[in-house]
C-alpha cells in the first residue's frame, strides 16, 4: 500500500504556491485559445466569408441608383433652326437627374450559384477555424504535460539528491569510525555531484519548458507560470480501431472543409458555364431634365419614366466561355483528388497515433514494475549498507536503478498522455 502510495505522490508530485494561481490544463486551454493569433486570423477569415456571402447575395436583389449630370456649353458655334429644334444663340445649361432600379430576371443560374458557392465557403471557413482551434490546443497540451513533466522529474533528483545527501553523511560517520573505507566515501561524494550536475540540466530544461508553455499561453516567456495537475485518469486502451477509424473519416475537419470546398467548385463550374445562356435583366427609371437655351424643351423642369428589359447574350466568345468552365472543372477534380489524398493520410495518422497510444500505456504498466523492484531492491541494499554488509558500490547501483525506474515512469506516463491527445485529435474529436 505504501509503494502505491508514493507513486501517486511520484506523479502528482506538489506545485509550490507563487503569487499567480496554478494553471490547470482547462484553464490553461481558455487562456491560449483566447490569445491566440493564429485562431484570430482564422475568424477573421470566417469574418470574410461571410462577407463575401452577403456581397454575392446582394447581387440577386433590386439595385437602385441614382444619378445627376450637369453640362454648360458657353458659345454656340452654329445657330440653326428647324420645326423640331432652334438655338437661341444664348448658352446652353443642361441638367439632368434619375432615379434607376434594376433586377436581375435571368442569369443562367450564375447568381445562384455564386452564392451557394459562398455559402459552402464560409462552412469551409468555419470549419476550418476549428480545425485551427484544435491544432492549438494540441500545442497547449503538448507544452501543459512537458512542463509536469520537468516539474516531476527536478522534484525526484531533488529527493534522490536528498537521500544521498543521508548516505554521504553518514558514510563520512562510517569511515571516521573506521566502517568505511574513503573509497566509499569518494564514490558517494562523486555519486552526489553527478546527481547534482543532473538537476542542473533538468532545471534548464524546465525552464525551456516552461517559456513553451509562456509562449502558447501568450505569456511572456520568463514568466514563472506554475500548473497544476487536478487528478490523473487511470491508463485506458479501450479504442477499437475500426471504429475510431470510421469516425475520423466522417469526422476529420479536414476532410469536412474539403468536401465544402469541393461543393463549392461543383457551384463555379455552373456559373462559369452561365454566359451560354442570355442574362436578362428588368429596368425602371424616373428622369428629371432641363434644358437652357434651346426651344427643344421649355425652359423648365420636365419629368418622364421608363421601364424595359435589358436583355445580353454573348453569342460568340473565342472560347473564353469554354476555358473558364474547362478551368472550374479542372479545380474541382483537383479537390476531389485531395481529398483521396487526405483521407488515405488520415487512416495512416489514426494507425499510427492508436499504435503510439497503446505502445505507452504499455510502458506506463512496465515503468510501474521497474519502480516497484527498483524501490525494494534500493530497499534491501540501503539495509544492508547500514550495517555494513553492502558496499557503496552496490547502494550506488541500487539508487542509480531507482532513480532511472522513477524517471522512466515520469516520462511513460507523460508520453502516454500526450500519445492519447494525439489520437483524439487525429480522430476528429474536439480537445479543447
Amino acid at each position: 500500500m505504501k509503494k502505491i502510495k508514493y507513486l501517486i505522490v511520484l506523479l502528482m508530485g506538489t506545485t509550490v504556491l507563487a503569487q499567480q494561481k496554478p494553471l490547470t490544463l482547462q484553464e490553461s486551454l481558455e487562456i491560449g485559445l483566447k490569445s491566440s493569433k493564429e485562431i484570430k486570423i482564422s475568424e477573421s477569415a470566417v469574418t470574410s466569408a461571410e462577407a463575401k456571402l452577403t456581397e454575392i447575395s446582394s447581387n440577386m436583389y433590386p439595385q437602385l441608383s441614382v444619378g445627376f449630370n450637369y453640362n454648360h456649353l458657353s458659345d454656340v458655334p452654329i445657330q440653326f433652326a428647324s420645326p423640331l429644334f432652334s438655338s437661341t444663340g444664348d448658352p446652353i445649361n443642361a441638367l439632368y437627374a434619375s432615379a434607376t432600379i434594376e433586377q436581375p430576371l435571368f442569369t443562367g443560374l450564375k447568381l445562384l450559384s455564386l452564392r451557394n458557392a459562398a455559402k459552402y465557403g464560409k462552412e469551409a471557413a468555419m470549419v476550418q477555424n476549428t480545425q485551427t482551434m484544435n491544432q492549438k490546443a494540441l500545442a497547449i497540451h503538448t507544452a501543459f504535460w512537458n512542463l509536469y513533466k520537468s516539474e516531476r522529474l527536478v522534484d525526484v533528483l531533488r529527493e534522490n539528491i536528498k537521500g544521498l545527501e543521508k548516505h554521504l553523511k553518514d558514510t563520512e560517520e562510517f569511515f571516521k569510525n573506521g566502517l568505511a573505507t574513503r573509497n566509499d566515501f569518494l564514490k558517494l561524494k562523486v555519486r552526489v555531484s553527478e546527481t547534482r550536475t543532473k538537476l542542473i540540466e533538468a532545471e534548464n530544461r524546465l525552464e525551456i519548458a516552461r517559456a513553451v508553455y509562456n509562449k502558447n499561453l501568450g505569456y511572456p516567456l520568463d514568466q514563472k507560470t506554475e500548473i497544476m495537475v487536478e487528478n490523473l485518469d487511470e491508463i485506458s486502451k479501450n479504442y477499437d480501431y475500426n471504429s475510431i477509424l470510421k469516425e475520423a473519416i466522417n469526422s476529420r475537419s479536414e476532410l469536412v472543409s474539403t468536401k465544402y470546398k469541393s461543393m463549392a467548385a461543383e457551384e463555379k463550374i455552373t456559373a462559369a458555364k452561365s454566359t451560354w445562356f442570355p442574362q436578362i435583366a428588368a429596368f425602371g427609371s424616373f428622369n428629371y431634365l432641363k434644358l437652357d437655351g434651346t426651344q427643344l424643351l421649355k425652359s423648365d423642369w420636365t419629368n418622364f419614366w421608363m421601364v424595359g428589359l435589358n436583355v445580353k447574350w454573348d453569342i460568340w466568345d473565342w472560347w473564353k466561355t469554354s476555358s473558364l468552365a474547362e478551368q472550374a472543372e479542372q479545380q474541382y477534380n483537383q479537390i476531389e483528388l485531395s481529398k483521396q489524398i487526405l483521407k488515405e493520410n488520415i487512416e495512416i495518422e489514426v494507425y499510427k497515433n492508436y499504435l503510439s497510444m497503446q505502445s505507452e500505456a504499455s510502458k506506463v504498466d512496465v515503468s510501474k514494475l521497474r519502480v516497484e523492484s527498483a524501490e525494494e531492491n534500493y530497499r534491501i541494499i540501503n539495509d544492508k549498507y547500514e550495517t555494513q554488509l553492502a558496499t557503496s558500490t552496490e547502494l550506488i547501483e541500487a539508487d542509480s536503478e531507482l532513480l532511472d525506474a522513477r524517471t522512466k515512469l515520469i516520462t511513460s506516463y507523460i508520453n502516454y498522455k500526450i500519445a492519447k491527445v494525439y489520437l483524439e485529435k487525429s480522430i476528429g474529436r474536439k480537445i479543447y
